[in-house]
């Protein structure tokens, strides 16, 4: 769908962004417990202008400003080509000017990319002006028409809707929801193991990380690992009489994929056994992911496994929730996976499955 394939493209470009700036002001913060200060002299880190923290604190800050620019010009560059790349950006800018958000940023950049392609179609100009055309009128053009639209027609009903749901999710995360929102993030994690619907989640996760809502990206990291963390668990202590000798080689390369926050390591199993799989998947990342919002995790990083959790707030909450949903994901699926096989019997799961290919759950 070219839809998805714009929006992932801009999103992969996006992504750097955000791990740039997260981890910026994640070591502020950091530093300044590091250093001793109080809960309220790290949250004023940022009015604290001239100090060591305040310039860290504030390079991630300015990255995330690049965040949106960044995911308009890509999504543009996507469907126009380079023409795409300079309206893009600036309607990114507009969009945070507005005040629309990730949302905006999604919207204007479709609209300028398709623009574009419209003008590159049916614009008409002399043959000694066609040079012209991509590096002046088609940027000029497409630039002033569409960020009017967005000043004016489209920015406020735009940022209603951001601001009504950004309002909805902190008061789900505040209030006794926290746990469903958790668990619905792990559920899609959990069910296509990296597929259109985790990944759909994901950017729903990294939009909100956009916004500056840190609880959700704590809840897709920890979905993504469990699966393969668990299930790869469950072979690697079923022994040879359980599982074989291809099944336990593709769990040994599974496990530390998932430890990285790379699903994808268990799809042999799941394409093996589907209803077995995606059972246990789904209920061990349901639960550690709901149990992340419970705890009070955050992450200001989208990705990262386990080499961002002491960035993370409450990164034991974190360590917890990814042991029990990869217990929970385990014991499932040990129980459901009754068959057992033969050293010389047919596999499950095929030599010949590659892993290199994987796609981050980005």
């Amino acid at each position: 769908m070219k839809f998805r394939k714009h929006m992932m493209t801009g999103i992969s470009y996006m992504i750097p962004i955000i791990v740039a700036g997260g981890l910026c002001m994640a070591l502020a913060r950091i530093l300044g417990v590091v250093m001793g200060l109080t809960p309220e002299q790290i949250v004023a880190i940022g009015s604290d202008e001239g100090s060591f923290l305040w310039m860290i604190n504030r390079i991630g800050g300015l990255a995330m400003t690049l965040v949106v620019p960044v995911l308009s010009g890509f999504i543009a560059y996507s469907i126009a080509d380079r023409p795409g790349i300079g309206p893009g950006l600036v309607l990114g800018l507009v969009a945070n000017e507005v005040k629309t958000g990730f949302l905006g940023g999604l919207v204007a950049a479709f609209l300028v990319g398709y623009f574009i392609l419209f003008l590159k179609k049916h614009m008409k100009v002399p043959k000694s002006m066609q040079g012209l055309v991509p590096i002046l009128f088609i940027p000029f053009i497409s630039t002033l028409v569409v960020s009017m639209a967005m000043f004016l027609i489209l920015g406020k009903p735009i940022a209603w809707v951001m601001e009504t749901f950004t309002g909805m999710l902190v008061n789900m995360q505040n209030g006794g929801a926290k746990f469903g929102l958790g668990a619905l993030i792990g559920g899609m994690l959990g069910f296509d193991l990296g597929g259109p619907m985790g990944k759909t989640a994901s950017a729903f996760c990294n939009a909100l990380l956009a916004e500056g809502i840190y609880g959700p990206s704590a809840a897709k990291i920890v979905s993504g690992m469990t699966p393969a963390i668990g299930i790869a668990v469950a072979v690697l202590v079923g022994g040879k009489k359980r599982w074989s000798i291809a099944e336990r080689e593709t769990a040994k390369t599974a496990l530390p994929l998932g430890f990285c926050f790379i699903t994808e390591g268990v799809i042999p199993f799941a394409a093996a056994d589907p209803i077995r799989v995606i059972v246990s998947t789904m209920i061990g990342s349901a639960v550690a992911g709901g149990l992340t919002q419970v705890w009070g995790v955050e992450c200001m990083v989208p990705h990262g496994g386990i080499f961002v959790v002491p960035i993370m707030t409450n990164p034991f909450g974190f360590l917890a929730a990814l042991t029990i949903g990869s217990l929970i994901t385990f014991v499932l699926f040990f129980i459901l996976k009754f068959r057992k096989k033969a050293e010389s019997g047919v596999s499950d799961v095929e030599d010949s499955t590659e892993l290199d290919s994987l796609d981050l759950n980005f």
